[in-house]
């Protein structure tokens, strides 16, 4: 149950953005699929189309009925359709449409943008693991003190 009320408030906060209110391969409106490796929100028929990559290119989730990882939520954090077309674009991918869609998530471009985000993610995860190190260590009660003030160890 948490991690669908995880799931719909990065949802709810990404499509506040009006970039992502369209899809990200052909801009229809009101995307309600995600390319999980890109983080970035497509609509049905361009997921059709992602699926036929293959998942070691790209896989797909609904953004309100299928069940996400918290890994693929951190990724989909880190990214948006806005900070993927600015990547995309800045390495030569600028068309829009169905059409450039397998050459475009099977450049080299795409490969750099999906490790980008993996790491992105990854570091996000051992900040969170770090902080609920800190937090339990902190909590944890003090060993109890030898009549002369020193710490005393069983």
């Amino acid at each position: 149950m948490a991690i669908e009320l995880e799931r719909d408030a990065i949802f709810k906060k990404m499509r506040g953005k009006s970039e992502n209110k369209m899809c990200f391969d052909c801009n229809a409106k009101s995307p309600n699929w995600a390319s999980v490796p890109y983080g970035v929100l497509i609509c049905m028929d361009c997921a059709a189309t992602h699926r036929s990559l293959g998942v070691h290119i790209t896989f797909v989730r609904s953004t309100n009925l299928d069940s996400w990882s918290q890994d693929q939520l951190r990724i989909m954090h880190c990214s948006g359709n806005p900070r993927a077309r600015a990547f995309f674009k800045q390495h030569g991918w600028t068309d829009v449409g169905a059409a450039k869609v397998d050459a475009k998530y099977t450049s080299r471009a795409a490969e750099m943008y999906r490790s980008t985000l993996q790491k992105e993610a990854a570091a996000m995860k051992a900040e969170y693991d770090a902080a609920k190190a800190a937090e339990a260590a902190a909590a944890a009660p003090a060993p109890p003190l030898s009549p002369t003030g020193a710490a005393f160890s069983p």
